[in-house]
């Protein structure tokens, strides 16, 4: 018997067929004072439609998890990892029932851009407060000004934005530039804040922190469960980060029409083995996952371990019977 998954064949070591633990139905009546159940149900319907990227968790007390059986996937990921034998790390968490795999997980590497993903949050958070406004119009500096990732570095110093132009240069285009300008911006111990709120690792090298694929995870969970910055922030970084120039990696793994809410990191030394990064969110239908992939290799080798995982994993949580349905 072979396993197909992610366009590879693995010798199954699995001999029975897949068994699901499957959709649990817990239903429970809900009322509130003055609204019926069909009102209550009609109001999480309009939330969820303002709010499709966030948890429907956050928005729906009666919305109930999913629990599948993983042990499948996990086997055809650890076949992979064992096979190909590149340095990595993985983590997949199945966002209904918090399930999670992790293929070295622990891996640490210079995360490189996925530290914007913070920064933006702690912007953000500055907003909420009325510190910041998103039509504030921010300088950029000579000290600011970085051409190892994006493009505006062209317009050169004392060129004026908006905050909210330089947090869609940061998150759709991953721009150094804009990024500074951000940091910048913020008070002290803003930033230092998010780490702490979000238990990051506090580790550097050089500029840029040193974490894991699970303990990056952490910054996709507190946005899809909205539990630092508000709905609506959490909804527009979230947003923002499905329009993204960078479709390679794990948007190389799902079909097209699937968003993909997620955030490219690369940390290149001369004389150290460059870092290529991808962690997000796959909205794949009613079965949302995290997923997230460091790998240090060439650019090309990277881009293809972070695709085939990505794929491996949509195919199998695309595919899998709930348990109502198994045979």
């Amino acid at each position: 018997m072979r396993y197909n998954l992610a366009g590879m064949h693995y010798t199954a070591v699995i001999k029975r067929a897949i068994t699901v633990l499957g959709i649990i139905g817990v239903f429970f009546v809900g009322f509130m004072v003055g609204s019926s159940p069909t009102q209550l149900e009609n109001r999480f319907k309009n939330d969820a439609m303002q709010y499709p990227y966030i948890s429907q968790r956050v928005l729906n007390s009666h919305t109930n998890d999913m629990i599948i059986n993983l042990t499948p996937l996990r086997e055809v990921m650890n076949a992979r990892y064992n096979e190909k034998k590149v340095p990595l790390g993985v983590y997949f968490e199945y966002l209904p029932t918090g399930s999670s795999i992790g293929i070295n997980d622990q891996y640490q590497v210079e995360i490189g851009s996925l530290s914007k993903v913070p920064a933006v949050m702690a912007g953000y958070r500055q907003i909420e407060t009325g510190n910041l406004h998103k039509d504030t119009l921010l300088t950029i500096k000579k000290e600011y000004l970085n051409n190892q990732f994006g493009d505006l570095w062209k317009r050169g110093e004392d060129t004026q934005l908006k905050v909210g132009e330089l947090i869609d240069y940061t998150l759709k285009k991953s721009d150094n530039t804009a990024a500074n300008t951000i940091v910048a911006a913020l008070p002290k111990g803003a930033l230092e804040e998010v780490f702490s709120a979000l238990d990051l690792p506090k580790s550097r090298v050089g500029p840029y922190p040193v974490m894991s694929p699970k303990s990056y995870a952490s910054v996709f969970r507190n946005l899809y469960l909205a539990s630092y910055v508000s709905r609506d922030s959490s909804q527009e970084i979230l947003e923002r980060l499905t329009k993204t120039d960078f479709k390679d990696k794990l948007p190389a793994g799902v079909p097209v029409d699937v968003n993909v809410s997620h955030k490219i990191g690369v940390f290149r030394v001369k004389n150290v083995q460059d870092i290529y990064s991808d962690c997000g969110i796959v909205y794949a239908p009613s079965r949302p996952y995290l997923l997230c992939v460091m790998a240090a290799a060439d650019e090309d080798t990277a881009r293809a371990e972070i695709a085939a995982y990505s794929k491996m994993v949509y195919s199998y949580i695309r595919n899998v019977k709930p348990a109502n349905t198994a045979r």
